[in-house]
């Protein structure tokens, strides 16, 4: 297989290599704005740093800059004015047909004497959130587009990141944030919370397969892994803060992608010429029957996916945006015809998710300068998890139901902030989100033993709630930042409330370095079906809600960092964090060891109080050298340890105490072409992941085969663990430049070790004895691309 992969390789950039007899140019512009109020900077000096000689021009009244007929590759600006700090963005590919736009946004300086020499800021790792101070993670596209084995996918794609491991399944790709379940991470775009955005999501996770919107419509976002600012909420470990981009305003572009995975088409432009306002849309289609040929997938799974951003900018009334994410997801493995070896021939799956979101968002600047922010957004998500079993080969239209979920959902959110810059040393930031939910969940299995239907959970309702926050942050003195800030959630279901203190605070202790210091007290929700879990009390037939009245599980964060620029473009990070949790739902009983903790998805419930505890604390390391001439590598770890306690006080590893994980990314691109053009690149990216084994809780045997189906032995739980992990992933890309359109061919081989991990453990009344099933393992995705 790698033979033939190398030979197509080779054959792409023989192909590539000839027809660069013209010289190509292309377009840089943007919008010089002020990062407070997002309005535009007037008579600002850009100089392009990448013609020789060269080249400045200052911003219109309206703060847009425009560069026509630059060489295609890479180019630099820096962006200066007097009263902000001068900004200096790097490494942008210009390219032929699709114009690069960039939105610069300046901070205001404490300085405003000419004499005094400033260091300019860089987007490249920094984040949109100003009031953040620790832990928070700048999510750049143009920079993650070069991750090798990412699939495009935003959510896989953080697993790159120092603190966040990813599962190592190519069919999943759920993370986990510093040793914490995912099911404690939440995502919010265009500054509301939303459902689980991802196809083949499972009830309750916050992972699925693939990420349901392209990283085609992205912005640059944030992604907050402990202590972050106070407007976000209901959240234990992270949040996805994730911003679409707006489509380009001045000339319509289209690109299409066919590939592996499905095909790709986006469209974005004005609505008329000279007009303001734009689209971005962009749809996907899939069906994986050439990846599960490829890699023996059980099921063939099958999505599509909407999404879009209309930018619709007024004279008088502010700024509205209407965005939309739509997805549906499917996948299905019948039992199998065959002499039926083992239990996974005679299971039937269904596995089905569909969600969308449709919003709007207002901005409009007040007359005191102040920034005003509305989004208003409806969603919906329908979930199923089904299994039935064939129980006697002589009657195969017979299937016993083994399991049924189903669960859906239909939040209606409203979001709004108010932001004041009272100086350039003091910025107050307020604001509150209200969520009304409607709930409807289903949840029974098939007891053996009793040998009949039981019903875990069949209700339905609305939920409140309210959140509310105010933050601010002060310059007392340049070096030295200060932010702080109020959280404050309640949730109507069963009246828990929640006042949260965050604070965080950088001190620059040399030109190039800072420290950092960052503490929050952070809550969350559980699920619905948690809440209302069936309870029946032996030899009778009524039943209660024992998990009603489970308080808030909580979480103090604390951390420590240091942040040094080594040089123009190398980066060194590392942050100490511990974080200490509490009010922790556990099992009832003497013997029991279950806890929330050690949950990715919904799959079993049980009743429950607050009495355990949970504790994770690490240190977190990076050295990310910035593309410069083509050349860019990051290397990162993580160290860490994650336990919790039940409801007796003993003290056990949770799921994802693996311990350590590290990653080394590096790429080159390399112009190819013949002298006068140098229209193409051949760009070549690896990312070698090594982590500690996943933990896992054995197989009672015994017990199993009583009840026919898979028992644990929950007196140790996650006391076993796998071996280490070892992933290699290689991106080889070839970008060409002509003159009406550019393409690119792209092969992403995934796992070239074809290490594989355990996706489940269960037992096999067939074979009678446990099982595991790898999950999915060498993947190589070829795709075409073209921009016209």
């Amino acid at each position: 297989m790698l033979r033939h992969l190398l030979t197509i390789i080779l054959f792409l950039v023989a192909i590539n290599l000839n027809g660069f007899s013209q010289t190509l140019t292309g377009t840089l512009r943007g919008r010089v704005l002020d990062k407070t109020t997002e309005e535009g900077l007037s008579a600002t000096k850009i100089t392009l740093l990448t013609s020789i000689p060269q080249r400045i021009i200052l911003s219109d009244q309206a703060g847009n800059f425009r560069f026509d007929s630059l060489l295609v590759g890479r180019h630099s600006i820096k962006v200066e004015m007097a009263g902000y700090k001068p900004f200096l963005r790097e490494d942008l590919l210009v390219t032929t047909q699709k114009e690069v736009v960039v939105n610069v946004s300046l901070k205001p300086s404490l300085y405003n004497v000419e004499q005094v020499t400033l260091t300019p800021d860089r987007t490249r790792g920094s984040v949109r959130n100003e009031m953040s101070s620790v832990s928070a993670l700048s999510f750049e596209i143009e920079e993650t587009r070069k991750f090798a084995g990412g699939l495009d996918d935003p959510t896989r794609l953080a697993g790159n990141f120092p603190g966040i491991v990813s599962t190592p399944f190519t069919s999943e790709n759920f993370i986990s944030v510093r040793g914490n379940s995912p099911m404690g991470l939440i995502y919010r775009i265009e500054g509301i919370d939303i459902p689980n955005p991802n196809h083949f999501a499972r009830i309750g996770s916050s992972g699925g397969t693939f990420t349901i919107f392209s990283n085609q419509v992205l912005s640059n976002s944030d992604f907050f892994i402990g202590a972050f600012p106070a407007e976000y909420g209901n959240a234990t470990s992270g949040v996805f803060d994730i911003r679409f981009r707006n489509g380009n305003n001045q000339k319509r572009e289209y690109a299409f992608q066919a590939g592996v995975l499905g095909v790709d088409l986006k469209a974005e432009g004005p609505f008329k010429k000279g007009g303001k306002a734009s689209y971005l849309v962009n749809y996907r289609l899939s069906s994986l029957s050439i990846a599960s040929f490829i890699i023996n997938y059980l099921t063939v799974p099958t999505y599509q996916d909407l999404s879009f951003k209309l930018h619709l900018p007024t004279n008088k009334f502010g700024t509205f945006s209407v965005f939309g994410i739509g997805g549906l997801s499917d996948r299905f493995k019948p039992t199998e015809e065959s002499n039926f070896l083992r239990d996974l021939d005679r299971f039937q799956n269904t596995l089905t998710s569909d969600m969308a979101v449709l919003g709007v968002r207002h901005r409009t600047i007040l007359k005191t300068g102040s920034v005003w922010e509305t989004t208003i957004a409806g969603s919906y998500a329908d979930m199923t998890d089904n299994r039935s079993y064939l129980e006697d080969t002589t009657q195969l239209d017979v299937l016993r139901l083994r399991d049924q979920n189903e669960y859906s959902r239909l939040p209606i959110s409203i979001a709004s902030s108010l932001k004041h810059r009272f100086s350039p040393q003091l910025l107050l930031k307020l604001g509150g989100q209200y969520t009304r939910t409607y709930h409807d969940y289903l949840s029974l299995d098939y007891d053996y033993i009793q040998n009949r239907q039981v019903i875990n959970s069949q209700e339905a309702g609305n939920t409140q709630l309210y959140q509310a926050y105010t933050q601010a942050q002060w310059r007392p003195f340049a070096p030295l930042t200060i932010n702080g800030g109020v959280h404050y959630l309640f949730h109507d279901l069963n009246q828990k409330q929640s006042l949260e203190p965050r604070f965080g605070m950088a001190l620059r202790i040399a030109p190039k370095q800072h420290v950092s210091f960052g503490y929050g007290l952070h809550s969350r929700t559980e699920q619905w079906g948690t809440y209302m879990t069936r309870f029946y009390e032996e030899g009778q037939t009524n039943s209660s809600l024992p998990n009603l009245d489970l308080d808030l599980m909580k979480a103090h964060h604390l951390v420590i960092g240091y942040n040094a620029m080594l040089s123009d473009n190398l980066k060194f990070q590392a942050e100490i964090y511990h974080q200490s949790l509490f009010n922790v739902p556990v099992e009832i009983g003497d013997s029991a060891t279950y806890t929330v903790l050690n949950l990715d998805e919904l799959n079993e419930l049980r009743a429950l109080n607050n009495d355990g505890t949970g504790r994770n604390y690490g240190i977190d390391m990076g050295l990310e050298r910035f593309s410069r001439n083509g050349f860019y590598y990051m290397l990162n770890g993580s160290i860490f340890r994650s336990t919790y306690t039940d409801g007796q006080g003993r003290e056990h590893s949770t799921a994802y105490n693996t311990g350590y994980k590290t990653n080394f990314l590096i790429g080159k691109e390399i112009k190819m072409g013949k002298k006068r053009g140098r229209n193409a690149i051949l760009s070549l990216n690896s990312n070698l992941s090594i982590r500690g084994g996943q933990r896992y809780t054995p197989i009672d045997l015994q017990e199993s085969r009583l009840a026919l189906t898979t028992v644990f032995d929950e007196t140790y739980p996650f006391i076993e663990q796998d071996k280490p992990l070892v992933v290699w992933d290689v991106t080889v890309n070839i970008f060409r430049n002509r003159k009406r359109f550019n393409e690119s061919w792209s092969i992403q081989i995934k796992n070239i070790f074809q290490s594989q991990a355990a996706e489940y453990r269960d037992y096999d009344a067939t074979l009678d004895r446990a099982v595991a099933l790898e999950g999915a393992g060498f993947l190589p995705v070829m795709s075409y691309k073209i921009h016209f």
